[in-house]
């Protein structure tokens, strides 16, 4: 009878091992495809996510866009800055409203919005933050007019020109895909002051791990809060 039996057996063995070397394929076809994508990330969109970013920092527009904003506000305190934060939270919660409307339809603004429009899906929002700490343009609704606390602001614009942040993985404005932010000082051309920041929300799908290396690490109370908490 265990003779009659062997031929079955070993041929549920061949289906068994024809499914495990499938599997196998499978899985090494997976892992191919994403290590793919972080090496494509790496070689392609970082290196072009890098130009965008120089030739924003040179953007006659973004620049125009802060030094105004620098000098309208300049006798504005901190006290006015989070009255505005509320209006705009406020305004955010309801779906829009006067103030969000009026500030996404501004020259810098819809200008950002022709950036992330044609950059095809690397960029999919964007923050320019004057000298304050207060939000100068966006191409959409965000949550907070005031960004002084933010690790955008707090690890770029006191550390002049040169810082960066980049944060560490959420998930987009819109809820669609995987991105990180990166954010750095701006400096006026003409005179070498720093005058604002500028943050690209970054499509992970596209730069990959080697395009959001977290900089600097931030704390767990900041990934949680989105805050940097003060000295003292």
């Amino acid at each position: 009878m265990s003779d009659l039996t062997l031929p079955g057996r070993m041929k549920t063995s061949r289906v068994l091992r024809g499914i495990a070397l499938a599997l196998t394929g499978v899985g090494l076809l997976a892992g191919v495809s994403v290590a793919s994508m972080h090496i494509v990330g790496l070689v392609y969109y970082v290196p072009r996510l890098d130009r965008l970013f120089s030739r924003l920092h040179r953007d006659p527009v973004l620049i125009e866009a802060l030094r105004r904003q620098n000098a309208a506000l300049a006798g504005k305190d901190q006290a006015w800055a989070l009255a505005r934060d509320r209006q705009w939270n406020a305004e955010r919660i309801r779906g829009g409203g006067p103030l969000q409307g009026a500030f996404t339809n501004r020259p810098a603004s819809l200008h950002l919005r022709g950036i992330v429009a044609a950059s095809g899906g690397l960029v999919t929002h964007a923050f320019l933050i004057d000298a304050e700490g207060r939000l100068a343009a966006a191409p959409f609704l965000s949550y907070n007019f005031w960004q002084f606390d933010k690790p955008k602001f707090h690890y770029t614009f006191p550390l002049g020109a040169g810082a960066r942040d980049v944060s560490w993985l959420e998930m987009s404005w819109d809820g669609t895909h995987p991105v990180c932010w990166r954010a750095e000082t701006m400096m006026d051309p003409l005179t070498n002051a720093t005058i604002g920041v500028l943050a690209l929300e970054i499509n992970y799908l596209e730069v990959g791990r080697f395009g959001c290396i977290e900089q600097p690490v931030h704390t767990p109370e900041e990934r949680v809060t989105n805050r940097v908490k003060a000295n003292g």
